[in-house]
């Protein structure tokens, strides 16, 4: 018993099938619209696009994201439909372009706010200017609207672009790569393992690849009036979808563990480059959510306020600490920039040092205790180092951030992430000063003290201002001003699940008169803009909280959660430098404690209590070279926000550049590695022609090729000529090319190259 095939199963019905097939025909004019080769393909394009579609809209980016089938289906119709005028190219493209922006503007007012389109205009148009200004001006946005805008373009857009690449180019990669390279990026940022939608992309791909190649020998099959069953293509992908199912399936079943686990460290070593120049456009898209719980705090430039927050019981960070008589943060980085929407860093200046090298921080301040800790990363927290307090000695090779001075350290990073289980020592410096000494301290702030740490919008909020000093009427000190506004912030509760700030209102003042509850982010920053609108210089500190139910009973070791994660205020104090305080309820205060005649509230040079780490001569282990002076490699300013959007754009732009080189470059090699020269040269020619629609007959000889292609292409016969000459006598005559004709056959090859490769962007 034998299979059926499509083609008897389509046939006319007689008492036999012919001997011979027809030469079947391509339909002209309106018909090829409805040819029914045609719409097999569109129907596999569109089952792939509107796979990645349907990805993107489940995976929640954004609560008001509209339906992405429409748009992405009519960017497919469009660019199927006007693929098939003869018009130029660009002038097609200056048509669909204004009519893709409509169809997708009409989608985004859907979601919009407004009793009448114009309204839900207007409501774009506001949000969409102050986004801009944002953008170029500094600044943090949680407006989702931008993102939406974004996705939705770029839906039309990629169904257009597909549907043109295999409609009009017949370039299957160029509809494939971009789309891929969403739907891969889409999935590796949410939970789960499993993606339907990647399966039937990867499955359509097969079967599209099949498709499009059948399809090119089909076309020459009619050129030259050779017959071929009519439905051959129902039956190739007949084949072709049980073939590629197999595959997959077998894939998917095999083992996986290990070679994760390498493909994965892989993948974040060649993303680390693009990802930290991305991460700058992070302040502009707070209120995407990108479905993967981790890092409460991320460690960039930017820390937004984004409302609700999840604390994972995640491991970050195996500490040994010396003995601490109080509370004590583990710090990983200090904003200075507040704005309505999150804190900021201005532009940094950045220095190297090596392994053991002191900063120089607080060497001239007063009642600093140096405290020493070990640190076992969990490979979740990147390139950060930690310290207890303000870094001192870091024991590996790092970069410091710094603003103005030197001595005024913002964050510490190592050359590269900290891998699992990576250990490094640190040593940092805290405040023992006591209440009478900080009472004590006086204003006389350094000049990049009050330049850098009193910074308030110029639109700040009245309300809080005169709060801040409602709180502390009677105190004429600093430090009893910071108790103060200290104590009140600790009555307000400690909630995770917190709204976002509205739209058009300061954060904290929402915090402080209508929210009246949140986490350390809040309380943190509340003190800190309110010390400032009383002339106190402080910034917020972010990083972990060493909590006691994290220690180990018997030793000084804290498995620090990402649970503990934390922000706090610090404030300066003229000659005792930064010192920490504790708004948030749920974690004590930190006592100020301690007389005069104490050894360890006096004085410059304290030592440093041993217990626990075994780090006796600490001096010879961290050898004092004079402020790492001699071990600075390199000192530069950093970007500011307006060139970080240039490398976010152009990050992307190389993303997609280096996807589709790679289509593109194993499209244009496949099958030809290996050749020899001459035999290369012959094969690329003939490739460039085929895709641009000018490929060789099944009967065509390489010299009649050549001349035929001559013939067509002005300016090209002897250069082609000379090429199909070399190729027939060294393929069939087995003659040697000497150096001589290798270097006149290159200078053929650019001259065909040159001359081939406008005619791949030319209609008709």
């Amino acid at each position: 018993m034998r299979q059926v095939s499509w083609n008897e199963m389509f046939a006319p019905r007689g008492d036999q099938l012919p001997s011979t097939p027809p030469v079947p025909q391509e339909p002209a004019g309106w018909r090829r619209l409805l040819w029914w080769e045609d719409l097999l393909t569109f129907a596999l394009l569109a089952i792939m696009m509107l796979a990645v579609a349907g990805s993107v809209q489940r995976a929640g980016w954004v609560d008001d994201m509209p339906s992405l089938y429409p748009v992405s289906f009519l960017g497919l119709l469009m660019g199927a439909a006007l693929s098939r005028l003869r018009w130029p190219e660009g002038f097609i493209h200056l048509i669909a372009l204004p009519v893709g922006a409509a169809i997708a503007l009409g989608q985004i007012l859907t979601v919009l706010p407004g009793g009448t389109p114009w309204a839900r205009y207007n409501e774009l148009q506001d949000r969409m200017h102050e986004w801009f200004r944002v953008a170029f001006n500094g600044g943090i946005s949680n407006d989702d609207l931008p993102f939406t805008v974004l996705v939705v373009s770029l839906s039309w857009l990629a169904g257009y672009v597909a549907a043109w690449a295999i409609f009009r180019w017949r370039n299957v990669w160029l509809a494939l790569v971009p789309g891929g390279g969403l739907l891969l990026m889409n999935i590796s940022y949410q939970a789960g393992q499993f993606s339907f939608a990647f399966l039937v992309f990867m499955l359509g791909a097969v079967l599209l690849v099949t498709r499009l190649h059948l399809m090119e020998r089909a076309q020459r099959w009619r050129e030259d009036a050779t017959p071929y069953p009519e439905f051959l293509s129902l039956s190739v992908m007949h084949a072709t979808f049980w073939l590629a199912l197999l595959l997959l399936t077998v894939a998917w079943l095999m083992p996986r563990a290990s070679e994760a686990k390498a493909l994965d460290s892989l993948w974040q070593r060649a993303a680390t480059p693009v990802s930290e120049r991305l991460g700058g456009l992070g302040r502009l898209f707070v209120g995407i959510d990108g479905g993967k719980s981790g890092q409460v705090h991320s460690f960039q430039d930017f820390l937004p306020f984004v409302g609700s927050i999840e604390l994972p019981n995640a491991l970050a960070l195996q500490v040994t600490t010396e003995s601490l008589s109080e509370q004590a943060f583990l710090r990983a980085r200090a904003y200075d920039i507040y704005t309505p929407r999150g804190w900021q860093l201005r532009s940094q200046q950045t220095t190297n040092l090596v392994a053991q090298v002191s900063t120089g921080v607080d060497d001239d301040l007063q009642d600093r205790l140096q405290v020493t800790i070990r640190l076992i990363s969990s490979g979740r927290t990147g390139d950060t180092v930690f310290t207890v307090g303000q870094p001192r000695r870091l024991g590996l090779p790092v970069t410091v951030e710094w603003s103005r001075v030197r001595v005024d350290i913002t964050s510490v990073e190592a050359k590269e992430n900290l891998e699992r289980g990576e250990v490094y020592q640190t040593v940092g410096s805290i405040s023992i000063a006591t209440d009478a000494s900080l009472r004590a301290a006086g204003d006389a702030y350094p000049s990049w003290v009050e330049l850098d740490y009193l910074q308030l919008p110029g639109d700040f909020p009245q309300s809080v201002v005169d709060l801040a000093a409602e709180l502390t009427v009677g105190e004429d000190n600093a430090y009893d001003q910071a108790v103060a506004l200290e104590t009140y912030l600790r009555t307000i509760p400690f909630e995770l699940d917190v709204p976002d700030t509205p739209r058009g209102r300061d954060t904290i003042e929402y915090f402080l008169f209508d929210l009246r509850r949140g986490y350390f982010d809040y309380h943190a920053s509340a003190m800190v803009v309110m010390l400032r609108s009383l002339g106190v210089p402080s910034r917020l500190a972010v990083g972990y909280a060493l909590r006691a139910d994290q220690k180990s009973a018997a030793t000084n070791e804290y498995n620090v959660a990402e649970n503990s994660a934390f922000a706090w205020p610090e404030v300066y104090f003229p000659g005792f430098g930064w010192v920490e305080f504790s708004p948030t309820p749920g974690l004590p205060t930190i006592s100020r404690g301690g007389t005069e005649a104490d050894p360890l509230a006096t004085g410059n040079e304290v030592p440093a209590p041993q217990a626990g780490l075994g780090l006796e001569n600490l001096e010879e282990q961290f050898p004092d070279l004079g402020g790492g002076e001699e071990a600075v490699a390199r000192t530069s300013s950093s970007t500011n926000y307006g060139r970080w959007i240039v490398f976010g754009l152009g990050g992307t732009l190389a993303v997609v550049v280096v996807l589709a080189t790679g289509g593109l470059t194993y499209a244009w090699m496949r099958g030809l590695g290996g050749l020899e020269p001459v035999d290369l040269r012959w094969g690329q020619t003939v490739r460039l022609a085929s895709w641009a629609r000018m490929p060789p007959a099944a009967s065509h000889t390489p010299r009649e090729f050549a001349r035929e292609l001559g013939a067509r292409v002005p300016d090209l016969e002897d250069d082609i000529e000379l090429l199909a000459d070399a190729y027939v006598r060294h393929r069939y005559g087995r003659e040697p090319i000497d150096e001589d004709e290798e270097g006149r056959l290159e200078q053929a090859w650019r001259a065909v190259r040159r001359r081939l490769l406008p005619r791949l962007f030319r209609s008709g």
